[in-house]
């Protein structure tokens, strides 16, 4: 062993102060302290003593963050507070502080910090040497960590709920593929989710050809499945004769290409459904006037049903419940009412069959608290479950706020104090709030930026220690979100995003703390605390031998860039590679795609510039920047381009139909900052090298 290892070193100083017996620390196999000085040399983390008459200061050194937080969860379970206790003033030193004569051994064993804790020198030589000896022994019992379970059909729907309301394309269709795969819900449903996978990334060609569509549209269909199906027929077939002032060839195409597929659904579609459905609705021919003799009301509530007539059937059906019916029909009838109210809302309607039903189903948010209070988990838990809920309304921010307030209150009860059926059951509600937030055409909105902080608190709370890349995704949309409102909470939404990253700092967490950092670098004005997170993400990298392509490395050093970390410092944290290393790694990515051309979708101009940059250095290819809402010369030539970097939550519906016949040039980016368009575009080149 060399004696001018850190380690060495470290050993030697802190060896000075210990008993007699103790300091034949080499040659000694029966040392007190033999698990810990073999962790030492190992690199592993370690506990360490520093005697000073009847009391001992012990250092716990780790090689990098993780470790050390892991380190010290182990110590608050086997040693403090019964043997030991946390120093008072500093528990945690940073590197920054080292001083005296171990700072430099220290600086080089504990590189993010390390630990400081105390107990009295006879509590040292018995009870906490025993302890540690115990925790090393049991430690090396312990089995292989078991391969993790797949995920059950709930957690990939959740997936698929947050994959699409992120604009993770290939996150939802490998949900979808996974339940199909897996057989675990059946062929009809797994379609409505491709079907409404494929409607929310405007995929309206899929939808209108897909062969299954005639079966489907026969079903009791979803009603966001149904809207999805109807705006897809709209803008394929009809959209461009409208804009181009063909409404004679429009209504040809109502007529003959539109009303023989989906019929069915326009009966019952809404105006305020979209822009497309309305457009169809009032260019309908008007259903023809019965003039059929007088029917009983049990017939003509039928018939109204037939023919959607919502307000004639409403209107028979009160008839109908007051009177004595048999209970075949009664069934039915209170069935077809309930549906209608999807349709023409009716509050006297809705108060007769809430008074005479004695388990009403769970259709809104307030309606979904109130049965969790009751303990009506069953209900509750239908009303998640439900593809036909109602979203929150968030044209009422205060009624949308009081829901998010009760959620974060029943979620941050003590555990004890919940049943484990109610805590699956509230844990499952968060995503769905998510969905209707985040998925809001019109987010964020400025009235309900409390609203996104207190979700965010919650996601955090609920989700801390997920390593699904839609979890991460969701805290990086949520965040973009508070920063964008003028809420003045900087720096609290900026320790949440060290906090998310602190609960889980696993190499599948890196692509979202490099995206973090770099939110707030652009929103934020506490550079400290991205500033540490980019040292604990790149000694996370190094202590895991993560292996970073060349754009990788190249994004992390511009961040650290705008950070303000200057050459030096980036350079001695990631110093560069050997070239011919680097020329294998970008042999594989960018370079070897051979790119002529790359076009970047999106409206936040500053980070789709700083993206060209990098990438026009990267690979030599001409990259054309479309800021345009609507279709123009740049989205014309943007059509050209090898690749096409659509990002998805800054782009306008109008620029991006411009590319509907280039659509298998599109690489959708998550999130809006330089670093996810960058990623996008290295993905996009791998997958389509390994096809």
């Amino acid at each position: 062993m060399p004696t001018n290892a850190p380690h060495q070193e470290l050993l030697e100083r802190l060896a000075a102060s210990w008993p007699t017996g103790w300091q034949d620390w080499q040659s000694n196999t029966e040392h007190p302290l033999r698990y810990e000085i073999a962790a030492l040399e190992e690199g592993h983390e370690s506990h360490l003593p520093y005697f000073r008459g009847n009391e001992v200061a012990w250092l716990t050194v780790a090689s990098d963050a993780a470790s050390l937080r892991r380190a010290i969860t182990g110590l608050k379970a086997w040693v403090i507070p019964s043997f030991a206790w946390e120093d008072r003033t500093r528990p945690i030193v940073h590197p920054n502080d080292y001083r005296g004569p171990m700072a430099t051994a220290l600086g080089l064993v504990a590189p993010a910090g390390y630990y400081r804790w105390h107990s009295t020198a006879r509590a040292a030589r018995s009870k906490v040497v025993d302890k540690l000896k115990s925790w090393r022994k049991l430690a090396t019992l312990r089995p292989p960590a078991s391969e993790s379970t797949e995920p059950s059909l709930f957690e990939l729907r959740e997936q698929f709920r947050l994959a699409l309301w992120t604009s993770d394309r290939p996150l939802a269709e490998a949900a979808v593929a996974a339940i199909d795969r897996r057989q675990l819900d059946t062929a009809v449903n797994t379609s409505f989710m491709s079907m409404r996978m494929r409607a929310r990334f405007g995929l309206y060609e899929e939808i209108v050809r897909e062969p299954d569509l005639a079966r489907l549209v026969s079903l009791r269909i979803p009603e966001v499945v149904r809207v999805g199906i109807t705006e897809a027929f709209y803008q394929v077939y009809i959209r461009d004769l409208v804009e181009s002032g063909k409404s004679d060839e429009a209504l040809e195409a109502l007529e003959a290409r539109v009303l023989p597929e989906i019929s069915s659904l326009l009966s019952v579609a809404r105006s305020d459904d979209s822009e497309g459905t309305r457009w169809l609705i009032e260019h309908l021919s008007p259903t023809p006037t019965s003039k059929a003799g007088p029917e009983s009301d049990e017939k003509g509530f039928l018939s109204a049903m037939e023919c959607a007539d919502w307000i004639r059937a409403q209107e028979i059906g009160k008839r109908l419940i007051a009177s004595r019916l048999s209970v075949g029909f009664e069934e039915t009838l209170r069935g077809r009412l309930t549906e209608s109210l999807k349709y023409q809302h009716d509050p006297e309607l809705e108060k007769v069959l809430r008074s005479s039903e004695e388990d009403t189903p769970v259709r809104t948010w307030q309606e979904f608290l109130l049965a969790m209070r009751e303990g009506s988990i069953g209900r509750a838990e239908l009303f998640l479950e439900s593809t036909d809920r109602e979203p929150l309304d968030l044209s009422k921010p205060s009624a949308t706020h009081d829901v998010i307030s009760s959620m974060a209150d029943l979620l941050t009860q003590p555990a004890s104090a919940m049943d484990g059926s109610v805590a699956l059951v509230l844990q499952r509600s968060v995503s769905s709030l998510i969905e209707d937030l985040v998925g809001d055409r019109s987010y964020p909105r400025y009235e309900l930026a409390e609203s996104y902080f207190l979700l965010l608190q919650t996601w955090v709370a609920s989700r801390r220690s997920s390593a699904l890349p839609a979890d991460s995704n969701v805290m990086l949309s949520l965040a973009l979100g508070v920063f964008q409102c003028p809420l003045h909470r900087e720096t609290e939404t900026a320790a949440l995003l060290r906090d998310w990253w602190e609960g889980r700092p696993v190499k599948a967490r890196l692509p979202f703390l490099l995206s973090a950092i770099e939110l707030l670098c652009e929103f934020s004005s506490e550079s400290s605390i991205g500033q540490g997170m980019w040292i604990d993400g790149i000694t996370s990298i190094s202590t895991r031998s993560v292996e970073l392509t060349a754009t990788e490395r190249a994004l992390w050093k511009s961040i650290g860039r705008g950070l303000g970390f200057d050459r030096a410092t980036i350079e001695e944290y990631l110093p560069e590679l050997p070239s011919a290393h680097q020329g294998e790694i970008e042999e594989d990515t960018l370079t070897k795609k051979g790119f002529r051309k790359i076009a970047i979708v999106s409206l936040h101009g500053k980070a789709a510039r700083a993206a060209g940059a990098m990438i026009a250095e990267r690979t030599g290819a001409e990259v054309v920047i479309v800021e345009e809402t609507v279709a123009g010369s740049a989205t014309e030539s943007a059509r050209s381009a090898d690749v096409i970097l659509l990002v998805w939550a800054a782009t306008k519906h109008a620029v991006y139909r411009a590319f509907d016949d280039v659509r298998h040039k599109l690489a959708y980016v998550q999130g809006t900052g330089m670093t996810s368009i960058v990623l996008a575009l290295e993905q996009w080149a791998s997958q389509s090298h390994r096809s």
